[in-house]
C-alpha cells in the first residue's frame, strides 16, 4: 500500500477539517493538522487523498442484488433499498461494497449535495480525492469484543462481526444495548473505549459507570483521535475490500487521462477540422485530376481518330495510340516522342476547341499540323496553347475557306 493522505470532514460547518500522512503500516507520519493551506497541498503531492467523513451521515446498509460488477448493479441499488431509507432515492447517493457468502452486498448511501459540499470543499482546498470512506468503517475490529470510539459528542459502535452504528454519546449504555442482539448477555461483552482527552472529559463519568456492566472495559486515551484510529485499520480494511468507497458512480474520479484530454481537447479538435479539410481538398484536387484526365483521354481519342482514321475512337485510345507507335519503325525515341506531341496537341485542343485537326505529320522532333478554325485569330489562339505546352509553335500559312480558316502549324519541342 502506498502513503496516503486522510482528510477529515468535521460535520459541524464551522469546525475545521483535519488531516495527517499515514505511512503503508498504518502509522501516523506527524501529527495531525487543521492547516488546509500550502501544507495541505504539499502533503497531498505524491499521495492517494482519502476523505473521512462522518459516519453519522453515512447509512451502512445491505441489498441482495444478482452477480454483476459495479457499472451494471449501481442503477439497481436504488430500487432494491428503496423501502429502507426515507427520503427520496433521486437525493441520495449510493455505493457498492463488498458481498459476502451469503449473497448480501453491503451498501454505503449518503445525501448527494452533501457530497457534492465536501468534495467542492476539498477542491477548494487544494486537494482532488481518490476514496471518500465513513470514518465508522475505519473504527478497529478486534475478536470477541465491542469497539466504542467518542467522538464529537457521538459514539461510535463496532463489533467483532464488522457491524457498525452510530449514535449520541449521552447515554452509551442505551446505545449499547440497541447496538447488541437483544439476547445478547451484556456482562459477558467486553467493551474497549477510544476518546480524545477533551471527549473524554465530557464523558468518562458516564463511561466509568459501565464497568460494573460489562465483563471489561478498557479505555485508551489519545491525542490522534479518529484519525489516528483511522490511520491504524486503514492498511487491514483495504485488504478486505472495506471500507466502502462512496467515489462510484457519477462521483468517480477521472484518470488523469481524461484529465489531460479535457485539456488538450480543443487543440485535438481544431487539428482534427484541419486534418479532415485537407483531406477534403485533398479529395476535391484528386477529382479534379481525374476529371482533367478524362477531358484529356477523350482529346486523344479524337486526335486518335484523325491520325488513325477509319479505326474505332471507342476504348482505351491513349493505350491504343501507344501500341501503334510502339510498332513504328525508325528511330527508337520517336514513339515517345510523338506521344508527347499527341499529348501537347489534345491539351491544345482543350483550350482552344472550336479549333479541328485535319491531318498531322510527325518527324522526329517536329510535327506538322492541318487544322481548320473559324478565322486566324482562333488559329493563333491554338498556337499559343501548344508553346503553353512546351512546344515552339508558328502558324506557317493559311488560308480562308468559305466560312471558315484553314491554316497549318508546325510544331517544334523547345529542347531541339
Amino acid at each position: 500500500m502506498t502513503e496516503w493522505l486522510l482528510l477529515r470532514v468535521a460535520r459541524d460547518a464551522a469546525s475545521p477539517w483535519t488531516w495527517a500522512v499515514v505511512d503503508a503500516a498504518g502509522q501516523l507520519l506527524a501529527a495531525p493538522s487543521d492547516d488546509m493551506g500550502f501544507s495541505l497541498q504539499s502533503a497531498a503531492a505524491g499521495r492517494r487523498v482519502a476523505l473521512l467523513l462522518p459516519g453519522a451521515d453515512v447509512t451502512l446498509l445491505t441489498a441482495v442484488l444478482p452477480a454483476g460488477n459495479e457499472a451494471k448493479l449501481l442503477p439497481l441499488v436504488p430500487f432494491a433499498l428503496e423501502d429502507q431509507v426515507s427520503q427520496d432515492i433521486e437525493l441520495l447517493h449510493f455505493a457498492l461494497g463488498p458481498r459476502d457468502p451469503a449473497g448480501n452486498t453491503a451498501v454505503a448511501v449518503i445525501e448527494r449535495t452533501l457530497l457534492e459540499q465536501w468534495l467542492a470543499r476539498a477542491g477548494e482546498a487544494g486537494v482532488k480525492p481518490h476514496a471518500a470512506f465513513a470514518d465508522s468503517e475505519l473504527v478497529p475490529v478486534f475478536p470477541g469484543q465491542v469497539t466504542a470510539v467518542l467522538v464529537d459528542d457521538q459514539l461510535v459502535l463496532r463489533s467483532d462481526d464488522a457491524r457498525t452504528a452510530v449514535m449520541p454519546a449521552d447515554d452509551p449504555l442505551l446505545a449499547l444495548e440497541m447496538f447488541l442482539a437483544p439476547a445478547t448477555d451484556i456482562a459477558s461483552v467486553p467493551l474497549a473505549v477510544y476518546a480524545g482527552q477533551s471527549d473524554w472529559q465530557r464523558h468518562s463519568k458516564k463511561i466509568e459507570a459501565l464497568r460494573d456492566r460489562f465483563t471489561s472495559v478498557k479505555v485508551q486515551l489519545g491525542n490522534g483521535g479518529m484519525l489516528a484510529l483511522a490511520a491504524r485499520a486503514l492498511p487491514q480494511s483495504l485488504t478486505q475490500s472495506r471500507p466502502i468507497n462512496l467515489l462510484q458512480g457519477s462521483f468517480r474520479p477521472k484518470s488523469a487521462a481524461t484529465n489531460q484530454w479535457k485539456r488538450w481537447r480543443l487543440v485535438a479538435t481544431l487539428a482534427g477540422a484541419l486534418l479532415l479539410f485537407h483531406g477534403l481538398a485533398q479529395a476535391w484536387h484528386l477529382r479534379r485530376l481525374k476529371a482533367a484526365e478524362a477531358s484529356l483521354d477523350q482529346a486523344i481519342g479524337q486526335v486518335y481518330a484523325t491520325v488513325f482514321p477509319g479505326q474505332p475512337s471507342g476504348g482505351d485510345a491513349r493505350r491504343r495510340m501507344e501500341q501503334r507507335l510502339a510498332g513504328m519503325a525508325g528511330n527508337a525515341n520517336q514513339p515517345g516522342e510523338l506521344m508527347h506531341v499527341l499529348a501537347a496537341v489534345a491539351a491544345a485542343g482543350q483550350n482552344v476547341p472550336v479549333v479541328k485537326l485535319e491531318s498531322l505529320t510527325f518527324r522526329t522532333g517536329a510535327a506538322q499540323m492541318k487544322l481548320g478554325a473559324p478565322d486566324a485569330t482562333t488559329l493563333a489562339q491554338f498556337s499559343q496553347a501548344l508553346q503553353a505546352g512546351g512546344y515552339s509553335a508558328q502558324v506557317t500559312s493559311g488560308t480562308t475557306r468559305g466560312a471558315g480558316y484553314e491554316g497549318q502549324i508546325e510544331a517544334r519541342s523547345q529542347s531541339k
